[in-house]
């Protein structure tokens, strides 16, 4: 076995003996075990190792960067020379830097090994509760995988961590096919550190796939109307991530972009939203340790009943804008939008005209936010009441006002393992059938 800290500090050692005046190192090896089904039935056990060594250096406020997938003191001088010759041929950046110096800190989480034939169990336990539950619903796909990785960094101002995880996690998607007519297909799936609890119980899925069976004669809403919209745990990824995107990334910020760029500490969004980013848990079962950049991540919130509390910058990000470094570490991972105090039911209840949007189908939102696409495994809510499902029916409207504009977030909430989601109710979107 490689020492993985011996590596990256042999990097860091090399890149200033030849002219770096700083430089960082992350590597990575996994092991991933995968266990897949395709058409109903299993049809591939395979093991995978993967590694990458990824380099950065920094001459005179000039960026270079390389990966490689080898460790040998010949591959790691010439990756480093080639890194610092892009580095001279750069434009000086004096936003570019790397996290301060700390002690080496260390993390283990989760199993070491797969139990191979727990996993097999458990996969040909849910074809078969699929297959007696949703006997028109196919599988087309289903993956569940172990993987265990370690991961080491190293930066020139002796920055130091190290971090072995080891999770199973579980995708299935699904369409319903009855005669000639079938449903949008779906999917879902979570992580788990065991396989206690049955597959058809993670995430959303059986849900999902309850609704696919009975979705399979979809109707397109026969007008155009300005309504409410029920977004649902799975739809909410999507959501998360273009206000991430538009709102709160390094990019919309440092391009000035960002619509909520002078708005820290200010009214963003309905006091009924929270939304935060704990990759130290407890709450949530897979986050990080520590960052691309080097630093220890933290729990953040980034907005706090409506206020914006946090931008989500990198080091880079910070230093670009003047704006404060994320404690959390500049990405959307590990979010949790906070419930509420309003059942599901109710919800429904209180919606006049609008739709349950299951998935959106959509390019990325506008640098203002606006965003339009198809609203997929949807169905109509008319007085309070689900009326159908509904195929082909577009939403459009703005991110900002999305936001601004919720109603009531619910009481239940659905675990993935990386997040944790609500149903929130919101309004203001135009809904286009035919």
């Amino acid at each position: 076995m490689i020492n993985g800290m011996d590596i990256t500090r042999s990097v860091c050692d090399y890149a200033k003996k030849n002219g770096a005046d700083k430089a960082q190192a992350r590597l990575n090896r996994s092991e991933q075990y995968e266990l897949n089904v395709d058409a109903g039935k299993m049809s591939l056990y395979r093991t995978t190792v993967n590694a990458a060594l990824d380099i950065t250096v920094y001459t005179a406020a000039r960026k270079g960067s390389v990966s490689i997938n080898h460790y040998g003191d010949d591959d790691i001088h010439s990756a480093v020379n080639d890194a610092l010759s892009m580095a001279k041929a750069g434009e000086p950046d004096s936003a570019n830097d790397i996290s301060p110096e700390r002690p080496l800190e260390c993390f283990d989480n989760g199993p070491k090994e797969a139990d191979s034939s727990i996993m097999y169990d458990s996969l040909n336990e849910f074809l078969d509760y699929c297959g007696t539950t949703y006997p028109n619903t196919n599988l087309e796909q289903c993956i569940m995988n172990f993987r265990h990785g370690e991961t080491f960094f190293t930066n020139t101002n002796g920055a130091e961590f190290k971090k072995r995880s080891g999770y199973y996690d579980f995708f299935a998607m699904f369409t319903t096919k009855i005669g000639s007519q079938s449903s949008s297909f779906n999917h879902s799936g979570s992580v788990h550190r065991d396989l206690e609890k049955k597959l058809w119980q993670w995430g959303n899925i059986d849900e999902l796939m309850r609704q696919s069976a009975e979705s399979v004669n979809v109707k397109p809403v026969d007008s155009s109307f300005t309504g409410d919209i029920i977004i649902t745990p799975d739809c909410l990824g999507f959501f998360h991530s273009y206000l991430y995107g538009v709102y709160l990334s390094d990019i919309s910020l440092i391009t000035g972009d960002s619509p909520w760029k002078d708005m820290l500490g200010k009214q963003v969004a309905s006091p009924l939203f929270t939304w935060r980013s704990e990759p130290n848990g407890p709450s949530l079962l897979l986050g990080d340790s520590f960052t691309n950049d080097g630093f220890r991540t933290e729990n953040c919130t980034f907005i706090e009943n409506g206020i914006l509390k946090n931008f989500s910058l990198s080091l880079y990000g910070s230093n670009k804008t003047g704006k404060p470094r994320c404690p959390s570490g500049g990405h959307a991972f590990a979010i949790i939008i906070q419930n509420g105090a309003t059942p599901l039911n109710d919800m429904i209840a209180g919606v006049k005209k609008g739709l349950l949007v299951g998935r959106f189908s959509g390019g990325s939102p506008s640098v203002n936010g606006d965003f339009s696409g198809v609203a997929k495994n949807s169905y109509l809510i008319e007085n309070g009441t689900i009326t159908q499902p509904v195929g082909e029916t577009m939403i459009a409207g703005n991110l900002g006002d999305l936001v601004n504009s919720i109603r009531a977030v619910s009481k239940e909430q659905i675990d993935y393992g990386t997040e944790l989601m609500p149903w929130i109710l919101s309004g203001n979107v135009t809904i286009s059938g035919k």
